[in-house]
Protein backbone atom coordinates (compact mmCIF):
# COMPACT_ATOMS: atom_id res chain seq x y z
CA UNK A 1 0.00 0.00 0.00
CA UNK A 2 1.36 3.43 -1.31
CA UNK A 3 1.79 6.07 1.13
CA UNK A 4 0.30 9.12 -0.22
CA UNK A 5 3.16 12.26 0.35
CA UNK A 6 1.90 15.96 1.10
CA UNK A 7 3.36 17.83 -1.52
CA UNK A 8 2.56 21.80 -0.41
CA UNK A 9 2.66 22.78 2.94
CA UNK A 10 2.99 25.79 4.82
CA UNK A 11 6.17 26.62 6.30
CA UNK A 12 7.56 28.41 9.12
CA UNK A 13 10.18 31.10 7.67
CA UNK A 14 13.10 32.45 9.28
CA UNK A 15 13.24 36.40 9.20
CA UNK A 16 16.58 38.64 9.37
CA UNK A 17 15.90 41.85 11.20
CA UNK A 18 19.00 43.82 9.90
CA UNK A 19 19.42 48.03 10.34
CA UNK A 20 18.78 48.66 6.76
CA UNK A 21 15.31 47.24 6.55
CA UNK A 22 12.29 48.97 6.41
CA UNK A 23 10.66 49.46 10.09
CA UNK A 24 7.30 47.90 11.70
CA UNK A 25 4.50 47.85 9.14
CA UNK A 26 6.14 49.82 6.22
CA UNK A 27 8.13 46.59 5.63
CA UNK A 28 7.19 43.99 2.89
CA UNK A 29 8.50 41.37 5.06
CA UNK A 30 6.52 41.81 8.02
CA UNK A 31 2.81 42.68 5.85
CA UNK A 32 3.91 38.94 4.53
CA UNK A 33 5.07 37.67 8.14
CA UNK A 34 1.77 38.84 8.96
CA UNK A 35 -0.26 37.53 6.59
CA UNK A 36 0.49 34.02 7.01
CA UNK A 37 0.46 34.08 10.80
CA UNK A 38 -2.79 36.71 11.84
CA UNK A 39 -1.28 36.39 15.42
CA UNK A 40 2.43 37.69 14.47
CA UNK A 41 2.58 41.29 16.01
CA UNK A 42 4.39 43.77 14.31
CA UNK A 43 6.71 46.16 16.11
CA UNK A 44 6.80 49.24 15.31
CA UNK A 45 10.28 50.07 16.01
CA UNK A 46 11.84 46.61 15.09
CA UNK A 47 12.95 46.43 11.24
CA UNK A 48 12.33 43.71 8.68
CA UNK A 49 14.59 43.53 6.11
CA UNK A 50 14.51 39.58 4.83
CA UNK A 51 12.27 36.57 4.86
CA UNK A 52 14.44 33.50 3.73
CA UNK A 53 12.66 30.85 2.39
CA UNK A 54 15.16 27.90 2.11
CA UNK A 55 17.83 25.34 3.46
CA UNK A 56 20.56 27.63 4.41
CA UNK A 57 21.72 26.66 7.62
CA UNK A 58 21.49 30.60 8.84
CA UNK A 59 18.29 30.46 8.24
CA UNK A 60 16.48 26.97 7.49
CA UNK A 61 12.62 27.12 6.85
CA UNK A 62 10.49 24.33 8.88
CA UNK A 63 7.01 22.40 7.93
CA UNK A 64 4.72 24.27 10.08
CA UNK A 65 2.70 21.04 10.45
CA UNK A 66 5.21 18.87 11.15
CA UNK A 67 7.85 21.02 13.02
CA UNK A 68 10.35 19.18 10.45
CA UNK A 69 12.88 21.26 8.75
CA UNK A 70 12.66 21.65 5.10
CA UNK A 71 16.16 20.40 4.13
CA UNK A 72 15.34 17.14 5.89
CA UNK A 73 11.96 16.51 4.00
CA UNK A 74 13.65 17.33 0.36
CA UNK A 75 16.75 14.17 1.84
CA UNK A 76 13.76 11.98 2.39
CA UNK A 77 11.71 13.13 -0.53
CA UNK A 78 14.59 13.96 -3.17
CA UNK A 79 12.04 13.40 -6.25
CA UNK A 80 10.57 16.86 -5.40
CA UNK A 81 13.90 18.12 -7.16
CA UNK A 82 13.40 16.70 -10.27
CA UNK A 83 16.07 14.06 -11.60
CA UNK A 84 18.09 16.86 -13.56
CA UNK A 85 17.86 19.29 -10.38
CA UNK A 86 18.44 15.78 -7.91
CA UNK A 87 21.78 14.26 -9.67
CA UNK A 88 23.08 18.09 -10.55
CA UNK A 89 23.18 19.45 -7.03
CA UNK A 90 23.41 16.10 -5.19
CA UNK A 91 19.92 16.37 -3.76
CA UNK A 92 20.03 19.87 -2.13
CA UNK A 93 18.06 22.43 -2.60
CA UNK A 94 20.33 24.71 -5.41
CA UNK A 95 18.44 28.48 -4.30
CA UNK A 96 17.61 30.60 -1.28
CA UNK A 97 13.98 32.73 -1.98
CA UNK A 98 14.31 35.83 -0.07
CA UNK A 99 12.01 38.77 0.30
CA UNK A 100 13.92 42.11 0.49
CA UNK A 101 12.62 45.42 2.42
CA UNK A 102 15.46 47.79 1.86
CA UNK A 103 15.30 51.06 3.30
CA UNK A 104 19.04 51.95 4.03
CA UNK A 105 21.03 51.55 0.90
CA UNK A 106 23.12 48.10 0.55
CA UNK A 107 26.89 48.44 0.66
CA UNK A 108 28.83 47.77 -3.46
CA UNK A 109 28.88 43.75 -3.37
CA UNK A 110 29.79 40.97 -6.42
CA UNK A 111 29.61 37.31 -5.64
CA UNK A 112 31.94 34.57 -7.22
CA UNK A 113 31.04 31.91 -9.71
CA UNK A 114 30.77 28.24 -8.36
CA UNK A 115 34.55 27.21 -8.95
CA UNK A 116 35.88 30.48 -6.92
CA UNK A 117 32.89 30.06 -4.46
CA UNK A 118 34.05 26.67 -3.75
CA UNK A 119 37.72 27.87 -3.12
CA UNK A 120 37.06 30.35 -0.82
CA UNK A 121 34.79 28.06 1.07
CA UNK A 122 37.50 25.42 1.08
CA UNK A 123 40.47 27.97 2.42
CA UNK A 124 38.12 30.06 4.77
CA UNK A 125 35.20 28.25 5.74
CA UNK A 126 34.22 30.78 8.70
CA UNK A 127 33.76 33.99 6.45
CA UNK A 128 32.14 31.71 3.50
CA UNK A 129 29.80 29.53 4.99
CA UNK A 130 28.42 28.37 1.88
CA UNK A 131 30.24 26.80 -1.10
CA UNK A 132 27.81 27.58 -3.35
CA UNK A 133 27.76 30.83 -6.32
CA UNK A 134 24.99 32.98 -5.73
CA UNK A 135 23.99 34.93 -9.16
CA UNK A 136 19.99 36.88 -8.48
CA UNK A 137 17.22 37.24 -9.96
CA UNK A 138 15.46 40.39 -8.09
CA UNK A 139 11.87 41.26 -8.94
CA UNK A 140 10.25 44.08 -8.05
CA UNK A 141 7.02 44.17 -5.42
CA UNK A 142 6.94 47.82 -5.09
CA UNK A 143 8.92 50.88 -6.73
CA UNK A 144 12.59 49.48 -6.47
CA UNK A 145 16.01 51.09 -7.02
CA UNK A 146 19.53 49.92 -7.35
CA UNK A 147 22.54 50.21 -8.89
CA UNK A 148 23.26 46.65 -11.32
CA UNK A 149 26.49 46.45 -13.68
CA UNK A 150 28.62 49.22 -15.67
CA UNK A 151 27.13 52.17 -17.40
CA UNK A 152 27.68 52.17 -21.10
CA UNK A 153 31.30 53.28 -21.51
CA UNK A 154 30.90 56.60 -23.21
CA UNK A 155 28.27 57.83 -19.94
CA UNK A 156 31.15 56.79 -17.45
CA UNK A 157 33.58 59.03 -19.88
CA UNK A 158 31.74 61.84 -19.43
CA UNK A 159 31.45 61.73 -15.82
CA UNK A 160 34.99 60.91 -15.60
CA UNK A 161 35.65 64.25 -17.52
CA UNK A 162 33.14 66.25 -15.93
CA UNK A 163 33.39 65.59 -12.57
CA UNK A 164 36.72 67.26 -10.88
CA UNK A 165 36.12 65.25 -7.76
CA UNK A 166 35.40 61.43 -9.32
CA UNK A 167 38.96 62.97 -11.63
CA UNK A 168 40.76 63.61 -8.47
CA UNK A 169 40.00 59.94 -7.01
CA UNK A 170 40.76 58.00 -10.00
CA UNK A 171 43.62 59.43 -11.05
CA UNK A 172 44.05 62.22 -14.86
CA UNK A 173 46.28 59.08 -15.76
CA UNK A 174 43.90 56.59 -15.93
CA UNK A 175 41.18 58.96 -16.67
CA UNK A 176 42.63 59.77 -19.57
CA UNK A 177 43.89 56.83 -21.11
CA UNK A 178 40.06 55.27 -20.53
CA UNK A 179 38.69 58.25 -22.62
CA UNK A 180 41.21 57.42 -25.35
CA UNK A 181 40.06 53.55 -25.01
CA UNK A 182 36.59 54.94 -25.46
CA UNK A 183 37.01 56.98 -28.60
CA UNK A 184 39.42 54.15 -29.81
CA UNK A 185 42.33 56.06 -30.28
CA UNK A 186 45.64 53.88 -31.62
CA UNK A 187 47.32 52.28 -28.99
CA UNK A 188 44.92 52.55 -26.73
CA UNK A 189 44.38 50.05 -23.83
CA UNK A 190 41.04 47.58 -24.24
CA UNK A 191 37.85 49.37 -22.74
CA UNK A 192 37.36 46.79 -20.26
CA UNK A 193 41.23 46.68 -19.42
CA UNK A 194 41.03 50.64 -18.71
CA UNK A 195 37.62 50.80 -16.70
CA UNK A 196 39.31 47.59 -14.69
CA UNK A 197 42.27 49.99 -13.63
CA UNK A 198 39.66 53.56 -13.14
CA UNK A 199 37.33 50.88 -10.65
CA UNK A 200 40.23 49.45 -9.06
CA UNK A 201 41.51 53.32 -8.19
CA UNK A 202 38.56 54.82 -6.92
CA UNK A 203 38.45 51.59 -4.61
CA UNK A 204 41.88 51.64 -3.65
CA UNK A 205 41.95 55.37 -3.36
CA UNK A 206 43.62 56.69 0.59
CA UNK A 207 40.27 57.18 2.64
CA UNK A 208 40.98 60.82 3.11
CA UNK A 209 40.87 61.73 -0.39
CA UNK A 210 38.01 60.05 -0.75
CA UNK A 211 36.34 61.58 2.34
CA UNK A 212 37.48 65.44 0.91
CA UNK A 213 36.52 64.69 -2.49
CA UNK A 214 32.65 63.75 -1.34
CA UNK A 215 32.84 66.44 0.40
CA UNK A 216 33.76 69.04 -1.95
CA UNK A 217 31.18 67.50 -4.09
CA UNK A 218 28.64 68.02 -2.08
CA UNK A 219 29.15 71.20 -1.12
CA UNK A 220 28.91 72.34 -4.77
CA UNK A 221 25.59 70.23 -5.49
CA UNK A 222 23.89 71.33 -2.51
CA UNK A 223 24.90 74.94 -3.77
CA UNK A 224 24.03 74.42 -7.48
CA UNK A 225 20.59 72.29 -5.74
CA UNK A 226 19.62 75.73 -3.78
CA UNK A 227 20.49 77.32 -7.69
CA UNK A 228 18.42 75.32 -9.73
CA UNK A 229 21.13 73.12 -10.94
CA UNK A 230 21.91 76.21 -13.13
CA UNK A 231 26.22 74.56 -13.80
CA UNK A 232 26.15 72.73 -17.18
CA UNK A 233 27.16 69.33 -16.37
CA UNK A 234 26.19 65.31 -16.37
CA UNK A 235 26.30 65.43 -12.58
CA UNK A 236 24.15 68.88 -12.73
CA UNK A 237 21.14 66.91 -13.53
CA UNK A 238 18.45 66.13 -10.94
CA UNK A 239 18.23 62.56 -10.73
CA UNK A 240 22.16 62.22 -10.59
CA UNK A 241 22.40 64.64 -7.66
CA UNK A 242 19.25 63.78 -6.18
CA UNK A 243 20.78 60.08 -5.72
CA UNK A 244 24.43 60.97 -4.74
CA UNK A 245 22.76 63.50 -2.46
CA UNK A 246 20.99 60.79 -0.93
CA UNK A 247 23.51 58.44 -0.92
CA UNK A 248 25.96 61.04 0.93
CA UNK A 249 23.38 61.56 3.79
CA UNK A 250 23.61 57.84 4.79
CA UNK A 251 26.99 57.50 4.39
CA UNK A 252 29.47 60.18 4.79
CA UNK A 253 32.92 59.64 2.86
CA UNK A 254 31.71 56.23 1.96
CA UNK A 255 33.88 55.46 -1.61
CA UNK A 256 30.25 53.79 -2.67
CA UNK A 257 28.79 57.24 -3.26
CA UNK A 258 31.30 57.63 -6.22
CA UNK A 259 30.34 53.79 -7.46
CA UNK A 260 26.96 55.64 -9.17
CA UNK A 261 28.95 57.52 -11.63
CA UNK A 262 30.46 54.29 -13.21
CA UNK A 263 27.28 51.62 -12.26
CA UNK A 264 23.73 51.87 -13.96
CA UNK A 265 21.04 52.74 -11.66
CA UNK A 266 18.04 50.86 -12.04
CA UNK A 267 14.52 51.73 -11.23
CA UNK A 268 11.84 48.70 -11.81
CA UNK A 269 8.24 48.99 -10.52
CA UNK A 270 5.94 46.10 -9.51
CA UNK A 271 6.66 42.78 -11.69
CA UNK A 272 9.76 44.28 -12.96
CA UNK A 273 13.27 42.47 -12.88
CA UNK A 274 16.64 42.70 -13.24
CA UNK A 275 19.46 39.61 -13.10
CA UNK A 276 22.77 40.03 -11.20
CA UNK A 277 25.19 37.19 -12.77
CA UNK A 278 28.67 36.23 -11.02
CA UNK A 279 31.08 39.07 -10.33
CA UNK A 280 28.36 41.76 -11.27
CA UNK A 281 28.53 45.12 -9.06
CA UNK A 282 25.40 45.51 -7.42
CA UNK A 283 23.73 47.39 -4.51
CA UNK A 284 20.37 47.58 -3.46
CA UNK A 285 19.15 51.13 -2.60
CA UNK A 286 15.32 51.11 -1.40
CA UNK A 287 12.46 49.10 -2.03
CA UNK A 288 10.82 45.71 -1.83
CA UNK A 289 11.93 42.68 -4.12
Amino acid sequence: MSVRVEKVFQLRCEVQTYAWGKRGTSSEVASLIQSADPSFSIDEEQTYAELWMGTHPRGASVIAKTNTSLEQWISQNPECLGSKVMERFSGKLPFLFKVLSVNISLSIQAHPNKALAEELHRRDAAHYADSNHKPEMAIALSAFEGLCGFRPAAEIAEHLQTTAELQAVVGTDNVTSFVQAVHGSSGALSTAVSLQQCFAALMQCPRETVREKLASLESRLQTDAACNYSWCSTIAQPPAARLFLRLYKQFPGDVGCFAIFFLNHMKLKPGEAMFLGPNVPHAYLYGGV
